[in-house]
């Protein structure tokens, strides 16, 4: 089960692709679009942890498409089981059960997506990039060769 969400696309290198994490590489924004442009790295970020970077208003982007996304699904995924469970006291007693796994489906499903659309604006947003790579919350997916240039010295 994949836990990191990973933006990928085309990789056109033969290069064995390893994942690093902003611990141990860190690449600046101007560095990660030409690598990306040219099919050298794949930008990822954990999924519990773009929930919480939605949510801190130090690394959330400006834009607050994600952030609302993300509280709207969240409002779903409750709203429909307490409606559930209502249900349960008022006719079918038994609805509040399957109810329970539809919550923890829209809840992963809203994780990744959170994921996904912090990537997307990690692309397009330099500011919001770079505020997460300063804490180190990245996750990149490149050759060991490439990575050498951008290790952190320890």
């Amino acid at each position: 089960m994949e836990k990191y969400g990973f933006k990928n696309h085309l990789i056109r290198t033969r290069k064995m692709m390893n994942r690093f994490s902003n611990n141990e590489i860190s690449i600046p924004y101007d560095d990660m679009i030409s690598l990306r442009k040219s099919g050298k790295l794949n930008l990822g970020m954990d999924d519990e942890l773009a929930t919480k970077i939605a949510d801190d208003t130090r690394f959330a982007p400006k834009s607050i498409k994600t952030t609302m996304a993300m509280h709207l699904w969240s409002l779903v995924a409750v709203g429909q089981f307490v409606y559930c469970i209502y249900k349960s006291f008022t006719g079918l007693w038994w609805i509040f059960i399957p109810s329970f796994f539809v919550m923890f489906a829209i809840h992963r499903a809203n994780k990744k997506g959170t994921s996904q659309n912090l990537l997307d604006e990690a692309h397009s947003d330099k500011d919001f990039y770079e505020r997460v790579r300063k804490g180190k919350l990245w996750q990149y997916e490149i050759s060991e060769e490439d990575a050498k240039k951008y290790k952190i010295k320890k």
